[in-house]
């Protein structure tokens, strides 16, 4: 059996691949930048250059489409953000292998930040009050800004986001062709979640707290976290949407217990690193047995099956590791490099240096493995290659890190 990962540049897409591999797969790569993380690992046999779907949504499908065929994939699994650029072209794509996303207008319903709050009206957890931002007159009715967080429809890792400014910086104007949203700002605890879905079912999850942020954007040190709220709501929410594929949802718990859920990433997240082997490959078959026939259809539309526990309710408190044994219940997902580049996150005095040995000695680090052992070394490359980017197109190392992946709206012909 042949698999087909993009957006291999991404750590989850590397803990997919040496998942798959595991799991008795034969794992391919593909992505627009050249040197992603997984190029670079035991588990990926074979690795594809493909163009910018956002520089040229054609020639990526039509470039995917020839690896396809040429490798025998039987099973392509985008991760990031490169996937709603494949459920656009999936029906060309599903004439070859399984294409495992859902549909474009409904990956495109829940990246949207206005029609996501839409869809959780009246479920276990709902955004907190919203409202989209066409044009400046908006602004003036909103009243105090410090009573929002502000975004942009479309964005990922807080991009820009403005988090209860006392003003608005000068120049500030939503339209209609960029439109933000407001959204009542309500301090607490963050948590995130991951969840793979087929077919309305969660077959595999998992739920954080980012202990170790960078700034306001992505964090590198993941502490399991259960919710029961978190559950229930994302099993409500793909059993509406009857979703397939990789859903993540950010969240904010009140200091009354109240779940708040903010955004949805229709794609693979940190999460992932949390959920449980076994599950998460469930849904793609038991080693050795193919897949159903090619259909343009969701994943299980022909032949599918059935899941344990279809409203996708976690009873165990604990979360389990990549292997899936009880020694790891308890390891927290991290990024090595960049917990040791900030010893001093919680302060520099020895408490605070104690509080940070102490959590990266609970850490797992998602880059090193006995098994791989030169991905860290050649993650350089792809970290050089990043940098390399923000310099030629003149933006932030962490925009030029999706920034050829992205899709912010844009029409697709």
């Amino acid at each position: 059996m042949n698999v087909l990962l993009t957006g291999c540049r991404s750590y989850t897409a590397l803990d997919l691949a040496r998942r798959f591999r595991d799991s008795g797969w034969n794992v391919f790569a593909a992505d627009s930048v050249k040197f992603p993380v997984c190029r670079g690992s035991r588990a990926v046999k074979e690795f594809f250059h493909v163009p910018s779907p956002r520089e040229g949504y054609r020639e990526f499908i039509a470039a995917l489409a020839a690896v396809i065929r040429s490798a025998g994939i039987d099973l392509l699994l985008p991760t990031s953000e490169e996937i709603f650029y494949i459920a656009h072209g999936r029906e060309k794509l599903a004439r070859y292998c399984r294409v495992f996303c859902d549909d474009f207008e409904v990956l495109k319903s829940l990246h949207n930040k206005w029609t996501f709050s839409g869809l959780t009206e009246g479920m276990s957890a709902q955004t907190p009050e919203t409202q989209l931002l066409t044009s400046a007159v908006q602004l003036n009715e909103l009243g105090d800004p410090s009573a929002f967080a502000f975004k942009p429809v479309y964005s990922r890792f807080a991009s820009e986001a403005l988090l209860a400014p006392s003003r608005l910086p000068e120049g500030f104007e939503p339209s209609a062709d960029r439109p933000w949203i407001a959204q009542r700002y309500i301090r607490g605890r963050e948590l995130c979640s991951y969840h793979l879905a087929v077919d309305g079912e969660i077959a595999a999850y998992g739920s954080y707290e980012p202990l170790y942020r960078l700034g306001r954007a992505s964090g590198y040190y993941f502490k399991p976290v259960h919710r029961e709220k978190i559950d229930r709501f994302a099993a409500e929410l793909v059993r509406k949407l009857d979703f397939t594929g990789h859903v993540a949802f950010d969240y904010i718990e009140d200091k009354d217990g109240t779940l708040h859920v903010l955004e949805c990433n229709p794609r693979a997240t940190s999460g992932l690193h949390l959920a449980d082997t076994a599950e998460l490959m469930k849904p793609f078959g038991p080693r050795g047995e193919r897949l159903s026939e090619v259909t343009g259809g969701k994943h299980f539309a022909v032949g599918r099956t059935p899941l344990e526990n279809p409203a996708g309710i976690r009873i165990s408190t604990g979360s389990t590791g990549s292997t899936g044994s009880a020694e790891h219940a308890e390891a927290r997902p991290m990024i090595g490099y960049a917990m040791l580049a900030n010893p001093f996150y919680h302060g520099f005095n020895p408490s605070g240096i104690g509080r940070w040995f102490n959590d990266f000695r609970h850490g797992r680090d998602m880059l090193f493995s006995r098994q791989d052992p030169w991905v860290p070394l050649l993650h350089a490359g792809s970290l050089a290659e990043t940098v390399f980017d923000s310099l030629r197109r003149r933006i932030s190392i962490k925009d030029a890190a999706t920034a050829d992946i992205e899709w912010d709206g844009e029409a697709l012909n």
